[in-house]
């Protein structure tokens, strides 16, 4: 049996062949190879590419599929598996993915050739439950604003929230999608005294003390919103100009998730007119954003460069993560992280 690892400039491949040294022990081959990209903004478009056109708009180089062509199971965290690409590797068995999503891979197809397709869900979500805090606290507390202005010289106390610039506790915070993320999200900020509600539909564990209600009610009674949900066909746009208008007009939107999921335009008019106080966004439509960008414009809001996820902890644990869940594979003992329909069976 034989791993092939594709590496990229966030999880390199030496991190893939570190991480699946448990298959080796096994005896499996474990080989990698880079997929060697000129700039880090060239894998990005790379992927908006792909979150919004499918795994097919971009054919990966002749390199990466001669390097795949005898493998059993291929790793990847953003390079696409295509159909063509299953179609060229004859001995296919299975696909790992070092993430949660998992745009990048013909999933239909896989299902079609019987091939298991794994995830890693969760694998940054510290990260991105740490950043969500932290885009939440600097928004409404004006640091990042006053970080900016005093590094320019000017001396700046009073902002567009200054009337009412919050404390955390007794507020109340509405996670949109229980995920593990938003799990995270929520046991971080009750550390604040805050109180928590969430809307998440297919959610069905113990949700903790955490008040599970409606998209309008949460939108209605919420000081903060933060989404956690996955950007589906469903939630696409979920946060429409309808739900907007029913924010509190001292309530903030966080935005460490996707960009897709919210009407950029509803919220766009929502800040400008003043109908909520602020919001702070790390991902966007456009990727990245021109300095013209009609969001970037507005003077209630704090933006970052979709750094979320992106922690040195996030990207080697990715490998270790799934190689453990992987290696029942060889058992056929089954996995949470398989994502697709095929008959479950020993490797």
């Amino acid at each position: 049996m034989k791993i092939v690892g594709i590496g990229d400039s966030l999880i390199p491949e030496n991190y893939i062949k570190e991480g699946f040294r448990n298959f080796e022990e096994q005896g499996v081959k474990v080989e990698t190879i880079q997929w060697s990209l000129e700039s880090y903004e060239e894998l990005q478009n790379i992927n908006l590419l792909v979150e919004t056109r499918g795994c097919e708009a971009y054919e990966p180089p002749q390199y990466i599929l001669d390097a795949i062509k005898d493998a059993d199971i291929i790793i990847t965290q953003f390079c696409p598996i295509t159909k063509g690409m299953i179609e060229y590797c004859v001995n296919l068995k299975a696909i790992g993915v070092l993430r949660g999503g998992y745009e990048n891979i013909n999933l239909q197809y896989a299902d079609e050739k019987g091939i298991i397709v794994f995830n890693t869900p969760g694998r940054n979500a510290n990260a991105v439950a740490d950043f969500t805090v932290g885009l939440l606290i600097s928004e409404c507390r004006n640091i990042s604003k006053s970080h900016s202005n005093l590094k320019d010289g000017k001396w700046i106390r009073d902002y567009t929230n200054a009337d009412s610039v919050p404390d955390l506790a007794d507020k109340i915070v509405g996670i949109i999608g229980f995920g593990e993320i938003g799990r995270k999200v929520a046991k971080r900020l009750a550390g604040f005294d805050m109180k928590i509600v969430a809307y998440d539909p297919f959610f069905k564990g113990n949700s903790s003390g955490v008040e599970m209600v409606s998209i309008e009610k949460l939108m209605e009674i919420s000081d903060f919103v933060t989404l956690h949900a996955r950007l589906t066909k469903e939630t696409e746009r979920l946060i429409s100009k309808d739900l907007l208008s029913l924010m509190k007009p001292t309530a903030y939107l966080i935005n460490s998730a996707r960009s897709g999921l919210v009407d950029e335009t509803a919220l766009y008019n929502a800040l400008k007119n003043k109908r909520i106080i602020g919001a702070a966004l790390d991902v966007f439509d456009e990727e990245p954003p021109s300095k013209e960008y009609p969001l970037l414009t507005l003077e209630n809001i704090t933006v970052t460069p979709h750094l979320a996820g992106g922690t040195k902890d996030a990207f080697t644990n990715s490998p270790k993560l799934l190689a453990t869940e992987m290696i029942k594979v060889l058992t056929g003992v089954k996995s949470r992280y398989v994502v697709n329909k095929v008959t479950y069976r020993k490797i």
